[in-house]
């Protein structure tokens, strides 16, 4: 069984300090087709870990992502993954630690109706870092002059898990997230295969 993993350790830390080792651990624990992928806290501060996977082959494929704090020296399960029997199965992951305990007092309710002021009749970009397809649909659109607004989850997760929360309605287990994912003004696409084709989608509006 092929697994792909891609790590994306974004560390936030304080002006004159530097990151120093890994952080955070994600790991497997396999038990008959069940795979829980564990995170590990190496540190001794309390991090706030998104953790957000996209998978083939399995029941669940993580269609939402996961905030959770971790306690110093801590292994917590994050999400636990169920193998479609005769499929091959694989994933990647996308991670980012926080050491600022963010969103903390913000309920769910509050998170959808700050969500709903920034991308109201807006079209949106959710990007991640080095996400080429991102750049290339926001230079696209900018040529066009089709007013957009892009936000990087890596800068800024916060606003990714509220825009989630917002749609998660409309998430089945079918759900295959891809970047960038596009607010388009009433709709959401997650990622596109033709850059022409999607310009001429969101253009159309």
């Amino acid at each position: 069984m092929a697994k792909r993993l891609l790590f994306i350790s974004i560390l936030f830390v304080s002006l004159g300090s530097y990151a120093q080792g890994l952080k955070v651990l994600i790991t497997e624990k396999k038990k008959g087709k069940r795979t829980v992928l564990m995170a590990e806290n190496k540190t001794g501060d309390t991090l706030n870990v998104f953790l957000m996977v996209n998978a083939t082959g399995y029941r669940r494929s993580a269609d939402k992502p996961v905030l959770k704090d971790i306690p110093p020296g801590k292994k917590i399960p994050m999400i636990t993954l169920i193998e479609i029997a005769d499929q091959e199965s694989s994933y990647t992951y996308d991670l980012i630690v926080n050491e600022e305990q963010r969103n903390v007092n913000i309920t769910h309710d509050k998170q959808v109706k700050d969500i709903e002021k920034n991308i109201k009749n807006r079209l949106v970009l959710f990007s991640t870092e080095d996400c080429e397809q991102c750049t290339a649909l926001s230079e696209a659109l900018t040529e066009k002059r089709l007013e957009h607004r892009v936000f990087n989850i890596n800068e800024d997760p916060v606003i990714y898990r509220q825009f989630m929360a917002f749609i998660e309605r409309k998430l089945t287990n079918e759900t295959k997230i891809r970047f960038p994912v596009i607010w388009n003004r009433t709709e959401t696409i997650f990622g596109y295969e033709a850059l022409e084709d999607i310009i001429n989608l969101l253009g159309d509006k």
